[in-house]
């Protein structure tokens, strides 16, 4: 039963479930910034060591922190694609016959909506400015110059990155989440968009067949002398 929960969460409610995750993710990140650093697993000779790693690792999650944003950049392209098509669309509901087809088309376009615009706002939840650790020069503003400040010992610097690091990684799980969650509404989106052009494209098939099948082909002609001496026949066909 929490398989099928899940799923369901995950891939029709993505959005909702992302908000919630994230919830959780912001608790923990608020809760963490208070924690402090055991460093007794290694020696003061391999502080040096570790905090090259540490710095690197920072890089890296900036980067990773880029690459996702870029995906969010990607998504709102697809939805203002997808949009375009669907605006087009209407302006052909407008040469359909009106039956129960259209209305379940309708219903479908109007969910399909309801995804992209959901999608939209998960988009920019991944780009919405948030704190993000990087390393830079410490420098003090005073009334006349700026002032640089001393890197601590090895020792409170390591603790300072590792604090660093732990922290944006829970802001790259959040990005993530919300990325994730914009990829699966569009999806959604294109899909009941696809089944809205298909009901659409059914229900305007069965109408014509039922309209041919209720029509009756009446079959006359017209007689037409001319000059006394010539006389035509004129066939004409209406419904």
């Amino acid at each position: 039963m929490s398989k099928i929960k899940y799923f369901i969460l995950q891939h029709i409610f993505p959005g909702f479930y992302a908000a919630y995750a994230n919830g959780i993710v912001s608790k923990n990140q608020k809760n963490q910034q208070e924690f402090d650093v055991d460093l007794t697993a290694i020696s003061s000779a391999q502080e040096k060591e570790y905090i090259e790693q540490v710095k690197a690792d920072l890089k890296e999650q900036h980067e990773r922190k880029k690459i996702i944003e870029d995906k969010a950049k990607s998504l709102l392209f697809i939805i203002a694609v997808s949009i375009t098509a669907i605006t087009f669309s209407l302006t052909y509901l407008y040469s359909l016959h009106f039956n129960i087809f259209q209305v379940i088309a309708l219903v479908f376009l109007g969910i399909s909506i309801l995804y992209f615009v959901s999608g939209v706002i998960r988009a920019l939840q991944t780009l919405k400015i948030r704190p993000f650790n990087v390393i830079q020069t410490d420098v003090k503003i005073t009334d006349s110059n700026y002032k640089l400040i001393a890197k601590k010992n090895d020792n409170e610097y390591l603790k300072e990155l590792i604090i660093k690091k732990q922290l944006n990684d829970l802001t790259n799980v959040c990005l993530a989440n919300y990325t994730y969650a914009s990829f699966s509404l569009i999806r959604n989106g294109i899909i009941f968009f696809v089944l809205f052009f298909a009901t659409t494209i059914c229900g305007n098939y069965f109408s014509q067949k039922d309209k041919t099948k209720d029509t009756c082909l009446i079959n006359k002609e017209i007689q037409m002398k001319i000059n006394d001496s010539i006389d035509v026949k004129i066939p004409y066909i209406f419904d």
